[in-house]
């Protein structure tokens, strides 16, 4: 016998409600309701503000993944900035017979080997002690880095930081439409076991293919194990995602 497929998501949750809301508005005058009319609106109220809170899911994870995908950009550009701006350094003291403790000042080890930071937070702190260490050569006697100058690294840097920020506001906003939608499930899990429960009784006189044909058109979905004959008229025989 066919077997009846609870919805168990967010998407198979909210196609019950609609189809069931759907059918019972599409009843004639003088038809048989089979929804009682508090059921039918508490339905509709819910899966108004149901349908809102996964679209607003949606919407965060594609902000967040924006937001990701900006900052993933800009890390990429200082990084390139920062390798542009050490070679023009460690050239330029190899060039001009420098000292090597000028490679101090922007982070280059004394063979003008470069620090490999694992972290978005570390290369950020290292642009910024790169910057400042500009400043401290030139202060020092030394002239200042070109092609790129430290000014420029400044300037990508701000944009790498201000995307960085952009990242815990998208994280935030999605883990709360997440939990908007997360509370919206049980009431929803009761309303539709209340609209099955509604439709089995105004059916009860019904032989159960029948019963299933009334059912499957307020939402339930059933599942047919192999070989057994589908309902006619049941077009959805696998189990519902």
């Amino acid at each position: 016998m066919p077997q009846y497929v609870a919805p168990n998501s967010d998407v198979t949750r909210l196609a019950f409600m609609n189809r069931a809301i759907k059918t019972a508005e599409d009843v004639p005058e003088d038809g048989v309701q089979r929804l009682p009319t508090p059921l039918l609106a508490d339905l509709q109220t819910h899966y108004a503000a149901y349908r809102k809170a996964y679209d607003a899911v949606d919407a965060a994870l594609s902000q967040r993944k924006t937001e990701t995908e900006e900052s993933a950009a800009a890390m990429a550009r200082l990084q390139m900035y920062l390798s542009h701006f050490w070679t023009a350094v460690a050239n330029r003291a190899q060039r001009e017979n420098q000292p090597v403790g000028v490679l101090g000042y922007y982070k280059l080890n004394n063979d003008g080997s470069r620090p490999a930071p694992s972290r978005r937070e570390e290369w950020l702190e290292l642009a910024t002690s790169v910057v400042n260490g500009d400043a401290a050569a030139v202060a020092a006697g030394y002239p200042a880095a070109a092609n790129p100058s430290a000014a420029e690294v400044q300037a990508v840097l701000d944009t790498a930081v201000a995307e960085s920020n952009d990242l815990p506001t998208a994280d935030a906003a999605y883990d709360e439409a997440q939990t908007a939608v997360a509370a919206l499930r049980p009431q929803a899990d009761a309303l539709i076991r209340a609209v099955r429960a509604a439709v089995l009784y105004s059916t009860y006189e019904m032989d159960e293919p029948s019963q299933r044909r009334v059912l499957r058109n307020y939402g339930s979905v059933y599942r047919y194990l192999p070989g057994e004959p589908v309902d006619e008229g049941d077009t959805l025989t696998g189990e519902a995602g």
